[in-house]
């Protein structure tokens, strides 16, 4: 299901001529946008003209002016604004214009990523396409919301995802909707006639992800034995990940980690806002955290700072380089 307010409308054969997505899942945003180009698709026997512009780019009569040059015949046209919460409230008040006299056989879809829904409530022209049932939001998914989505989605491919194997997938890929459902597929395929997908054919899965052993590398920081860390890294290079971006990963690791030792106190909740992650990642981060001092930390990124310099500069092995600085980085 793309969205609960489309797949209704979609049902009942009532398209709006006009709406406005908005949200922080851009991933939910556009599967939706895709349901409703093959539903048009579906019904004409043909896709309709696709047409993609940027609010940086064109503006907003103009963009809507463009909806009256369909023809009488054929599939009509999907129209389809990116970052419209650009712009300015003057130019807003064209929509109000369009809404009253809709171009016939255009459908207009703005994309408002980022988009809060208290923004959209108060607002004169977004307040108008919400009541209308116009204005769908996507916003982020919450941890039981993310195990939830994924068990869903593991049915449409026939499979049933337990609980524990929901998490594992979540901890593993984090909460990037598109990284799951690609992890969630492979793990599908990966399980060929098993019906139920289990936490152990995750592991089996993953072992062979990008992804799991990133998860893997940043999870072994701090530990007492390199070995986790040394083995996790020679996985990833085997399945040929770039040396840059595995450091650009631990680096990402240290700073949220320093982040962290920086604000001991703070509320788990608002700390999550600030870091833009889920609380589960939060207590994850405490854990590892503990295993550190600060100046520890701050010395490993220093660290990494000059593999960085070594790996644009020299003529070395990448891999030397970071095994050299993941051997540094156990506990203290």
């Amino acid at each position: 299901m793309s969205h609960p307010i489309l797949e209704r409308h979609l049902q009942q054969a009532a398209l709006k001529p006009l709406y406005l997505f908005f949200g922080e899942e851009g991933f939910l945003m556009l599967r939706a946008l895709a349901r409703l180009e093959a539903s048009l698709t579906e019904k004409a026997g043909e896709p309709p003209v696709r047409v993609v512009r940027e609010s940086q780019e064109v503006g907003l009569l103009e963009f809507l002016a463009e909806s009256r040059a369909a023809t009488l015949w054929g599939p009509g046209q999907l129209l389809i604004l990116r970052g419209v919460a650009v712009y300015p409230p003057d130019q807003l008040q064209a929509l109000t214009a369009y809404l009253d006299h809709p171009a016939p056989r255009t459908w207009v879809v703005l994309l408002a990523e980022g988009l809060k829904a208290r923004e959209v409530e108060k607002h004169p022209v977004w307040g108008r396409l919400l009541r209308e049932e116009a204005a769908l939001g996507f916003p982020r998914l919450r941890e039981g919301e993310l195990y939830q989505w994924l068990t869903r989605e593991a049915r449409q491919w026939g499979k049933s995802l337990t609980p524990a194997a929901a998490r594992q997938l979540v901890e593993m890929a984090g909460d990037n909707l598109a990284e799951l459902t690609q992890e969630l597929e492979k793990l599908a395929l990966f399980a060929g006639s098993e019906a139920t997908l289990s936490p152990e054919l995750v592991q089996q899965s993953a072992s062979h992800s990008r992804t799991y052993n990133i998860f893997v590398l940043v999870e072994a920081l701090g530990e007492p034995d390199c070995r986790a860390r040394l083995s996790a890294l020679s996985h990833l290079l085997d399945l040929g990940e770039a040396p840059p971006k595995i450091l650009g990963m631990l680096a990402r690791q240290v700073r949220l980690l320093i982040r962290l030792k920086e604000n001991p106190r703070a509320n788990p909740g608002e700390l999550a806002r600030r870091l833009k992650l889920q609380q589960w990642q939060i207590k994850n981060l405490s854990q590892q955290a503990a295993r550190f001092s600060q100046a520890a930390l701050k010395a490993h990124l220093e660290a990494l700072h000059q593999v960085d310099y070594r790996l644009k500069t020299s003529t070395g092995s990448p891999r030397l380089w970071l095994e050299w600085v993941l051997l540094r980085m156990g506990p203290g």
